[in-house]
C-alpha cells in the first residue's frame, strides 16, 4: 500500500512493478492534479497548496503531478488490471460524477494481468 505516495517517487513504474511483484494486489492513492480547485490555482498562476498538496511548489517532495485519467492511462500500458477505483472530495465523500475535476484524492486497488 502507498498512501498519497506515488506523486513523490521518481520510477513510478517500478515502484508499482516491485509492488506486485511480491503481492498479488497493491493499493495506491494519489492526489488529483485536476481537481477544480487545483486548476483554479493554477489558472489563477499560482501552483496548487491544499490539504492534499500541502506543499509550495519550491519545498515539496512532489516530483510529478498527474491526473485520475493519467494514471488509468498508466496502469493500461502496463497491462495492469483496475480492480476497484474510489475517488473522494476534500472532506473524504465519494464522488461518482465528473471525478477527474470532482475528485481531490484517487484511490485504487491493482493486481497484474497475468
Amino acid at each position: 500500500m502507498l498512501s498519497r505516495t506515488l506523486q513523490t517517487v521518481r520510477h513510478t513504474e517500478g515502484i508499482l512493478r516491485e509492488m506486485l511483484r511480491v503481492g498479488r494486489e497493491a493499493v495506491v492513492s494519489f492526489p488529483n492534479f485536476a481537481y477544480w480547485k487545483n486548476l483554479r490555482s493554477v489558472l489563477d498562476g499560482r501552483m496548487p497548496v491544499s490539504e492534499d498538496l500541502p506543499y509550495q511548489w519550491y519545498d515539496s517532495p512532489n516530483v510529478r503531478f498527474f491526473t485520475l485519467l493519467d494514471f488509468e492511462d498508466l496502469c493500461n500500458r502496463m497491462g495492469l488490471i483496475i480492480r476497484e477505483r474510489s475517488v473522494l472530495d476534500e472532506e473524504g465523500n465519494p464522488v461518482t460524477d465528473e471525478v477527474n475535476f470532482l475528485g481531490s484524492l484517487a484511490v485504487y486497488r491493482l493486481t497484474q494481468n497475468r
